[in-house]
Order: C-alpha cells, then sequence, then structure tokens
C-alpha cells in the first residue's frame, strides 16, 4: 500500500516536472521571438542591430522591473535541470564511455565559457570605468565590437548568458560524474 502511494507521488512529481519543462522552454520561445522581432524591426528602420540589445532594454511586467536577459537566463536554466530530472533514467543507463565524452566535452565547454565570461566582464568594466571619467554611468548599454565589428554585442546580455553556460557546463560534468560513481 505505501508502495503504491511512493510510485504515484514519483508519476505526479515527474509529471509536475514535464509541466515545467514546457512552461520554461515556451516562455524562452516567446522571449527569443520577441526580441528577434524587435531587432529585425529595429534594423530595418535604423540599418543596426546590436545583439542582446533589446534583452536589456526591454523590462517586464513593468519599467523597473527585471529585464527580459534574466527572465532568459532563469529560465534557460529551470529548462536544463528539468530536461536532466525528466531524462535522470536514461543518463543513468549511459555506457562509462558516453557519459566520459560528455564529461570532456563539459569541461572543454566550461573552459571556453568561463574565459569568455571573465573576458567580457572585463572588458565591460573597462567600458564603464573609461565612461565614469566623462561622467557617464550606463551600464545597460556598455557593448563590444567583437566578432564581427559590424554587429556589436551588448555585454549585460554576454555576461548573463555565459554565466548560464557556465551554471550548465559545470552541473553537466557534476551529473554525469555522479551517474558514473552510482554505477
Amino acid at each position: 500500500m505505501n508502495f503504491i502511494k511512493v510510485n504515484q507521488s514519483l508519476v505526479k512529481s515527474k509529471k509536475n516536472t514535464i509541466i515545467i519543462f514546457y512552461c520554461s522552454v515556451l516562455i524562452m520561445l516567446i522571449i527569443t521571438f520577441y526580441s528577434g522581432y524587435k531587432s529585425v524591426t529595429n534594423f530595418t528602420t535604423t540599418g543596426k542591430i546590436i545583439i542582446g540589445d533589446i534583452l536589456v532594454k526591454t523590462e517586464f511586467p513593468f519599467k523597473g522591473a527585471i529585464k527580459l536577459v534574466s527572465f532568459l537566463m532563469i529560465f534557460s536554466l529551470i529548462s536544463w535541470f528539468t530536461a536532466i530530472k525528466i531524462y535522470e533514467d536514461t543518463i543513468r543507463n549511459l555506457t562509462v564511455r558516453i557519459k566520459t565524452f560528455i564529461q570532456i566535452i563539459s569541461i572543454i565547454a566550461a573552459t571556453i565559457t568561463i574565459y569568455e565570461l571573465v573576458y567580457n566582464f572585463t572588458i565591460w568594466n573597462s567600458i564603464i570605468t573609461s565612461n565614469l571619467f566623462n561622467n557617464i554611468y550606463d551600464p545597460n548599454n556598455a557593448k563590444i565590437n567583437y566578432p564581427i565589428p559590424e554587429i556589436p554585442w551588448n555585454l549585460y546580455f554576454v555576461t548573463q548568458m555565459l554565466l548560464a553556460a557556465v551554471i550548465i557546463t559545470f552541473h553537466s560534468y557534476y551529473v554525469m560524474t555522479k551517474s558514473k560513481k552510482q554505477q
């Protein structure tokens, strides 16, 4: 009798996790389509585009609230963690060779994302400091003309997305390590 209650609880928990996953992915898609639409509209009127600028300038649900880029980062992490939870049985059944390969890819990705995060934070800090000498404090609009000079990136956007990528890559490595130990 107790086993049935536990099993029903696990099924309900998995269903809730799947619902959270799909809601999170839907919110990410809505944010992405909105920013894509606004970026295309902006590009057609001004002829310029700054990657991530729309997500940094748009606050939701009202002015002064959370920026869309923060929502995108949060929901990308929620999507990742719920996807791992949904597929934990599948992950457990992977061969050690595949888990080791995923660990290696995770370490490579973590190294790249950490480097990029530190690099962008350094550039962002330099721009903020340089602007302060001119009595300008506007960190949300700092941008970098890299890798394509004609298409700059908003540094607020880049650092938030890279932070999410760092967390995801470390979690991926952790999940594979934990799963290997359980075998």
